[in-house]
């Protein structure tokens, strides 16, 4: 089972002033394991997952089939430290100079590509238009795209609209937009932007770092899961790749299921109690 995108993309001729198709191409698991022995991985890493891409520089690929790459760009300095404006979250590499001024055709020519949020898509407009317009800010975010790993990439907010706890790597396990708990990255107006690592970070995502480290704080936990979600949904879906596999590692504070049962108790009680009276 596979995501397959190919795109035609714009791109410049060896003097990067005509502007000719380009055909990029991924190939991501519709489903990715967070229960992998190798985990966390690589930001860029496809082989490793299963996948493959014709753009090295990918981390993934956006619901309108645009690339998503990582946080710097032309430097390990992140896009808001080189002071970069970029509209929608993404621009067009510049030509990489031409034959007249360094003797040999560029590597590869330019290219539109994301780096931070993609705010003029629909899953990032339709939380933002206010709720009398049809905005849905209080829900899970919406997925934007796939990271190279086969997990999703949504929007900022998680359920109810709180901010998404998430683990080094930028992702956490918990209910999305569906309902479905899983494990899945969420998009951030900060870098690394989506991703610093292929996740569950479990503890570790230093050592996936070169150069600048994009590291999130993290959440205390080896594992990070939003607070609320289902521990008994948690399992179900971890199960289907390794049923022990959480057992192996901590846990921030979350599960939602005891919540549940406090709210019924709560109810059986005051039903009691007016009968009594």
């Amino acid at each position: 089972q596979w995501y397959q995108r190919r795109v035609a993309i714009t791109a410049g001729n060896d003097y990067g002033d005509v502007w000719v198709p380009q055909e990029d191409s991924y190939k991501i698991k519709l489903e990715g394991d967070p229960t992998l022995a190798d985990r966390p991985g690589d930001m860029y890493d496809a082989t490793k997952v299963g996948g493959a891409k014709t753009n090295g520089a990918a981390q993934g690929v956006a619901i309108n089939g645009i690339a998503i790459q990582g946080p710097n760009d032309a430097g390990d300095v992140s896009i808001d430290e080189a002071g970069f404006q970029l509209p929608c979250g993404g621009h067009v590499t510049p030509p990489m100079g031409n034959s007249e001024t360094t003797g040999k055709v560029p590597a590869g020519p330019p290219k539109y590509h994301f780096h931070k949020s993609p705010e003029c898509l629909s899953p990032f407009t339709d939380a933002s238009k206010g709720l009398a317009a049809g905005g849905e800010p209080l829900k899970h975010g919406k997925l934007m795209g796939w990271a190279m790993d086969g997990f999703g990439i949504y929007t900022y907010q998680d359920v109810a609209g709180v901010a998404p706890v998430v683990d080094e790597c930028g992702g956490h396990f918990g209910p999305t937009d569906t309902g479905e708990v899983k494990y899945h990255y969420h998009s951030r107006a900060i870098v690394p932007y989506h991703m610093a690592c292929q996740g569950p970070a479990l503890g570790q995502c230093d050592g996936t770092q070169s150069g600048t480290n994009y590291c999130h704080p993290g959440c205390g936990a080896q594992v990070c899961v939003q607070p609320g979600t289902s521990e008994t949904k948690l399992k179900e879906y971890i199960g289907k790749f390794n049923d022990t596999w959480l057992e192996k590692y901590t846990t921030n504070p979350y599960n939602g299921d005891s919540a549940l049962h406090l709210g019924a108790m709560t109810v059986i009680l005051a039903i009691t109690l007016n009968l009594v009276v």
